[in-house]
Formats: C-alpha cells, sequence, structure tokens
C-alpha cells in the first residue's frame, strides 16, 4: 500500500513540476503561421522533394504579408554499414540531406538540414522496401518541420 502511494505522489510531483515549468513540445502546432511559401523549384531526389512540397503545403497561406520563396534541392543516401560473412548486407545507412534556398523581402539565406537513420536488412525485399519507404516520410516531415520552426523564428 505504502508503495502505491508513494508512485501516485511521484507521479503526481511530476506532472505538477511540468505543468508549472513552461513546458511546451518544440515541434507544437503550427496551424497559426502567418507566412506563405511559394516553391519555385526542386533539385535533387525527385520522390524525396515531392514529399517535402507536399508537406510544405499543408502551411501555405495565400492572404498573408509574408512571402517566401523556395528553391529545394534533396539528396538521398543508401549506404551500406554492414555485412554478414557471405558479404549480403545486413544494416544500412540511410540519409537524406536538404537544402533550402530561401528568399523574401527582408530575408536571402541557404538553409541546409540532414537526417540519417540506421536501418536493419529485412530477409523479405517487399517489407524492407515498405519499411524505407516509411522512413523516408519520417525523415522528410521532420526536416519539414525544422524548416517551419526556422521560418516561423525570422518573424
Amino acid at each position: 500500500m505504502k508503495i502505491i502511494i508513494k508512485n501516485i505522489t511521484k507521479i503526481f510531483l511530476f506532472i505538477l513540476v511540468l505543468n508549472s515549468c513552461g513546458y511546451s513540445p518544440m515541434f507544437k502546432d503550427f496551424s497559426d503561421l502567418n507566412f506563405s511559401i511559394n516553391i519555385k523549384d526542386s533539385l535533387g531526389s525527385r520522390e524525396i522533394n515531392n514529399l517535402i512540397i507536399a508537406n510544405l503545403k499543408n502551411y501555405s497561406k495565400l492572404d498573408t504579408s509574408k512571402k517566401y520563396d523556395v528553391v529545394v534541392d534533396s539528396e538521398y543516401k543508401k549506404n551500406i554499414i554492414a555485412k554478414d560473412s557471405t558479404g549480403a548486407a545486413t544494416e544500412y545507412k540511410i540519409i537524406i540531406t536538404s537544402n533550402f534556398q530561401i528568399k523574401s523581402t527582408n530575408f536571402n539565406e541557404e538553409i541546409s538540414f540532414n537526417e540519417s537513420f540506421n536501418m536493419q536488412s529485412m530477409s523479405n525485399k517487399l517489407d524492407e522496401k515498405d519499411y524505407e519507404e516509411n522512413i523516408q516520410n519520417n525523415l522528410t516531415n521532420t526536416i519539414t518541420r525544422k524548416l517551419i520552426l526556422k521560418l516561423s523564428q525570422l518573424e
């Protein structure tokens, strides 16, 4: 009985400390942003660029005073980092590098983001391909959120 009360007290104190310290998630809801993103061009990996552009369209507003013209240049790499005794790949490193050239009336800069993930090889190649596509989606979502966060801090 003492252990249950002790655990409940710890949980209550933890919630109380988090609530009163002003904690807010870094990648919170970006629905109140006041800028528009116009994709001017995309270079590099077409598949990665399409994922990034699709994510960026969710953050665009047409009737805003802040407008950013963006050129996206992405690169996708899948490197073998481990092999078994027969020489078959057992582990891959997926690397997505995206460079954004951002131009507006008072801002002109190039921003680069690099995300990577280590992926185990699977015996079923169809499942491995699906898993790789899921990783690509997650990494491009992360890159997009970082770009939106950076643009929101410029305002």
